[in-house]
């Protein structure tokens, strides 16, 4: 489940009452479908008008509340949250006989008047975490409750409430002594059970997610459907000249790096030869708690924007910029910065140009011709990069993931940053999004609702797919990949 911090703010102000009684208020939500999950996302607060709330100690609402607030639900195509506190509580809380009875006992009303499941949340005062359920229908005039993973608040910080029982609580290992006595075993426990997606395994990529698996990152998630090729070695972190003979794909290589380098005790990485264009690259996605944008064209980067913003799901983007004649270098700079809620967006940023975007749909941007007559300074005829640059904007991306959930000094929001090689100097922008912008406006937290189609086929990915399945069928492609891959898991 996730909502703004913004939302949040307004909600612990509302249910933390100095005469130490419970409250209460409803909420909409939208379904924010992924590959393997769906999540809440919290739109409007639906704030109790004078005497539709009776505090007693506990607290109770009327019916009138109820069936106003569902009907606004219903009318704006939304589901229909409730959201309680407990004054003295801490950590997830579990459901009181009142508060079962309370949210089982109208789950029925609000599925018919919305067509979405109850959405049930409690506030513990004690420590502002956040837990939350649907209740689905098992039988006649019998719900029960489906417990979330975790409650996410983004924004100017990405906090995180986390059900203990469904994501235990990592183990402190020997490996990451010195990296928990820098903010702490809670911070960890935190961080290091986010689902993140690395969207391009390419040289940043690479790099931010061997940052976040030796940080003990749990689940990565990473997406590319391009091959390791020779043009790549001086630059991708564990690609070898052998992984280019054997056909491999950028995501298969890093994946089996990660899975020996990372220092969590059970590591998920999951490797998909998918671009986050195509509708199931984007649903998997979706399933993340976090996403890295590490890609150079303008229709991926469209499409995490929307992530960011409909979706709620962080965005950390970043770029480098070479400027050279091939034979000197006039300068070169790397930027880093995150979107969401509260944040300029990437479109904002100036991160792609929407026109770029139709243009790439098209195929027009893979077309030589087109490419050759775009300006000579135009950022898609530079493919310059070195090394040491990648390293310095995979930091800067990291960087941002770290400010925003452990938030040192309380300052979670450092705004973008842009670093210039030449002159050693770094640009910082903390200006929001533009008037009238339209992710940070109509479309934030729209989730599934958002109504755009910003997915579809992707020719390169499918042709590159298709080659290295070719590849493959060589027996002695095969016969070496065999031994190549038992070599490896023997070191």
């Amino acid at each position: 489940m996730a909502m703004t911090t913004t939302v949040a703010t307004r909600l612990a102000e509302h249910l933390s009452r100095s005469d130490g009684q419970e409250d209460l208020c409803f909420l909409t939500w939208r379904p924010s479908t992924g590959a393997t999950r769906t999540s809440a996302v919290i739109g409007e607060v639906i704030w109790p008008e004078r005497g539709e709330r009776l505090l007693h100690g506990n607290v109770s609402f009327t019916s009138g509340y109820f069936l106003r607030a569902a009907a606004h639900a219903a009318e704006t195509g939304a589901g229909l949250a409730l959201v309680h506190s407990h004054p003295k509580g801490r950590g997830w809380q579990d459901l009181s006989d009142d508060d079962h009875a309370a949210e089982s006992g109208h789950a029925a009303q609000a599925v018919a008047l919305t067509g979405l499941p109850l959405l049930g949340l409690t506030y513990a005062v004690g420590d502002q975490t956040y837990s939350a359920r649907m209740w689905h229908r098992v039988a006649a005039r019998r719900y029960t409750p489906q417990w979330a993973e975790n409650v996410r608040c983004v924004g100017d910080r990405i906090t995180v409430s986390w059900n203990n029982s469904l994501r235990p609580i990592p183990d402190l290992r020997e490996q990451l002594t010195r990296t928990v006595s820098a903010w702490g075993p809670d911070l960890q426990a935190s961080l290091t059970r986010l689902h993140v997606g690395i969207i391009g395994a390419g040289s940043v990529g690479a790099l931010v997610a061997e940052t976040l698996a030796r940080t003990g990152v749990e689940r990565i998630t990473l997406l590319d459907f391009d091959a390791v090729e020779a043009v790549n070695l001086d630059r991708l972190l564990h690609a070898t000249t052998r992984d280019v003979e054997l056909a491999r794909s950028k995501v298969e290589t890093l994946a089996r790096a990660l899975r020996r380098s990372g220092t969590a005790g059970n590591p998920d990485i999951t490797a998909l030869e998918l671009s986050v264009v195509e509708p199931d690259g984007l649903a998997h996605a979706l399933d993340c708690d976090v996403l890295f944008s590490c890609v150079d064209r303008p229709w991926p980067r469209a499409v995490l924007n929307l992530a960011a913003y409909a979706h709620l799901i962080p965005v950390v983007d970043g770029g480098i910029l070479i400027r050279s004649d091939g034979q000197r270098m006039r300068g070169a700079e790397w930027r880093a910065h995150m979107a969401a809620p509260g944040r300029a967006c990437l479109e904002c940023l100036g991160q792609y140009d929407p026109a770029d975007v139709s243009l790439e749909r098209t195929g027009q941007l893979d077309n030589p011709s087109y490419i050759a007559g775009l300006n000579r300074d135009h950022p898609l005829r530079h493919n310059e990069n070195v090394f040491a640059f990648s390293m310095a904007a995979a930091a800067n991306e990291a960087l941002q993931l770290l400010t925003a959930v452990i938030a040192p000094n309380g300052i979670g929001d450092v705004g973008a940053h842009l670093h210039h090689f030449a002159t050693g100097t770094l640009d910082r922008d903390e200006a929001d999004c533009n008037p009238g912008c339209l992710y940070s406006g109509a479309l934030l937290g729209s989730a599934d609702s958002h109504g755009l189609v910003v997915t579809g086929r992707h020719s390169i990915a499918e042709a590159s797919r298709l080659a290295r399945r070719r590849a493959g069928r060589r027996l002695s492609r095969r016969i070496a990949r065999r031994i190549d891959d038992m070599l490896w898991s023997s070191v």
